[in-house]
């Protein structure tokens, strides 16, 4: 039987954009236009259903899950792991994230690859938890001192794009240039440095 590839995209935000996620599914071999399930759900809820039909209804034995980032599994370092053991141990099916090349279970069907996969993943989730703490904890104290001085106007959120923080930190660092932000974000100039704008205001504001 051919193995049947799904893929699997996913917002936090209804004001987030799916695009990039999209596009690249899209360019997975064998991914059907129709096996790419997307969702916008509320990060504070995270109840995913489309997600959770995906996985507990359709995905099955040797089937292929696809997702462009780890954190599409989960908030924390628990959440992800029992979702990656219940896909691949459970299930018996396989993932694929593309932004961690090393996280693709069809290429570590041997037991030493399999440690290794397991390993990997025990560490980039074990570190997104932490992160996702840290940056959480740090903007509630930013918060807290701005509301004590009278200056939290909150930041603003609609029109920012999956990933804006990242790669607005690597085109302020540097790194890319600000064409390959807006190419990777899907955003026109015009609405790149308003949004930048916005966020600088909101940052300065904050801190």
């Amino acid at each position: 039987m051919a193995v049947k590839k799904f893929g699997y995209a996913r917002v936090s935000s209804r004001e987030q954009n799916l695009d990039r996620q999209i596009h690249i599914l899209r360019d997975e071999e064998g991914i059907d236009e129709r096996d790419i399930y997307v969702e916008k759900e509320s990060g504070r809820q995270f109840e995913r259903p489309v997600y959770r039909s995906l996985v507990d209804n359709i995905l099955r034995e040797g089937d292929l899950l696809v997702v462009t980032e780890l954190k599409r599994f989960g908030r924390n370092y628990g959440e992800i792991y029992k979702e990656w053991f219940h896909i691949t141990k459970e299930i018996g099916a396989d993932i694929k994230v593309t932004s961690m090349p090393i996280l693709d279970t069809t290429q570590s069907k041997e037991l030493v690859g399999q440690l290794i996969t397991d390993v990997v993943l025990a560490v980039f989730a074990y570190v997104a938890d932490e992160d996702w703490t840290e940056r959480h904890e740090l903007q509630r104290q930013g918060i807290e001192v701005a509301k004590a001085e009278g200056k939290y106007l909150g930041r603003p959120r609609i029109g920012y794009p999956e990933n804006w923080e990242t790669f607005y930190g690597m085109w302020k660092s540097g790194e890319i240039t600000a064409k390959k932000a807006m190419e990777l974000m899907g955003l026109k100039k015009d609405s790149f440095y308003r949004l930048v704008k916005k966020f600088e205001i909101a940052e300065k504001n904050s801190s």
